[in-house]
């Protein structure tokens, strides 16, 4: 059950931006960019997050979750772990 939820959840989030993705004016640049600042802010949060006691690591999973999902996915991942 937990397994079921955790897909539907990923896929949800996943449709979402794409709807968003597709209604922008720019869709390309739209895309990047928040490819773009997703990774950044991924690779800003592994390096100095130990600040604030999370500091997530660069796997096959939180790379996707934050090319696809942008700065709201890394946020995200940071109350996820903050929740559990």
């Amino acid at each position: 059950m937990e397994m079921l939820s955790f897909w539907l959840i990923w896929g949800v989030l996943g449709a979402v931006m794409l709807i968003y993705y597709m209604r922008c004016a720019h869709k390309i640049r739209s895309v990047l960019w928040g490819t773009v600042s997703g990774l950044a802010g991924l690779v800003l949060m592994h390096y100095f997050g130990g600040g604030i006691g999370f500091s997530p690591e660069f796997n096959l999973f939180n790379i996707m979750q934050s090319a696809i999902l942008g700065i709201p996915g890394v946020v995200l991942m940071s109350i996820a772990n903050l929740v559990i």
